[in-house]
């Protein structure tokens, strides 16, 4: 062989090896620069979930916990993953792993805007309407006895819905009864949804109740009824408690509690303390939103008692 050919040869060789060094160095590179939230879930202790309701996995991170629960949704079972915090209470970010619901509906629990409103906030976490004594009784407990004091009471809801409205209720109780409720809905120029619905201008359907007529018929159902035990709701917030009612009453449920328990003295000074932190759910999505936040829930209940 010439030295020609074996000054290639070692030339080839030295090459061969400089890049397999080259790549060898990439790749560490790359597993060192992982990132931030990879670092921060990365599994320090598995915590033990035999026997834990709805637990599937449990681990102890350099940030806090990981959590990830599962709850019945419309379509079948979610899987929600949860980070909270050192002191197992504050959420730092959700999301669903796994979900089979309707698309463009009860699948939006996965997207930015239902998830986000997690971050920061204090479990337990409910819903508009959704009793955090209801969810942890299966739904079996019997309805709370409230002693109404004599007043005017006043609830609204945390935001705006979709179409730029917010929900807000005033109740007035005398003797102990309540004896007027009204429902309102004012978007942020003060225009009110029930002089809009008398006014042609907020119409949802042709024909039947327009919105401020079934705003007065569920109040009045209220004031007769003395109580929510009547207004029992579907798989889309709705009733068919009250004749001609076709709208999503899960906002009127949620305020009406409000002032329920405003007037029984069982409004403490801190919302968070007695009721966990309100999230909104997706609207038309009552089952799906319903469904992420037990499983929120659910993994806060599990560090609750974890050891």
């Amino acid at each position: 062989m010439d030295k020609k050919n074996v000054r290639g040869i070692l030339a080839l060789a030295l090459v061969t090896a400089l890049s397999f060094g080259v790549i060898l160095g990439a790749k560490a590179l790359s597993e060192d620069a992982a990132s931030p939230e990879e670092t921060e879930d990365q599994a320090l202790e598995e915590l033990d979930v035999r026997g834990a309701e709805h637990i599937q996995r449990a681990v102890r991170t350099g940030e806090g916990y990981l959590v990830t629960a599962q709850a019945a949704g419309y379509g079948g079972d979610i899987l929600v993953e949860v980070a909270f915090e050192e002191d197992k209470r504050t959420i730092a970010r959700v999301s669903v792993t796994e979900q089979s619901e309707t698309e463009n509906l009860g699948a939006r629990i996965g997207e930015p805007e239902f998830l986000d409103q997690f971050q920061g906030a204090k479990a337990p976490v409910n819903l508009p309407g959704m009793s955090l004594q209801e969810e942890e009784a299966g739904g079996q407990e019997e309805p709370l006895a409230y002693e109404l004091r004599d007043g005017t009471y006043e609830a609204q809801a945390s935001g705006s819905d979709s179409s730029g409205f917010t929900d807000q209720m005033t109740m007035r109780v005398e003797e102990g009864k309540i004896i007027q409720v009204v429902w309102e809905s004012v978007r942020a120029d003060g225009a009110k949804k029930s002089v809009l619905s008398e006014n042609g201008e907020y119409t949802m359907t042709q024909e039947g109740l327009t919105w401020k007529e079934q705003s007065e018929a569920l109040a009045a159902a209220l004031v007769e009824q003395q109580s929510l035990d009547f207004l029992k709701m579907d798989q889309q917030g709705k009733t068919d408690a009250v004749a001609g009612v076709s709208i999503s009453v899960g906002g009127f449920a949620g305020l009406a509690e409000q002032c329920l328990k405003e007037a029984a003295g069982l409004k403490g000074d801190s919302p968070e303390s007695q009721e966990g932190t309100q999230v909104d759910g997706v609207s038309g999505a009552t089952v799906s939103s319903r469904a992420a936040v037990e499983a929120v829930n659910s993994a806060y209940e599990f560090l609750r008692t974890a050891k």
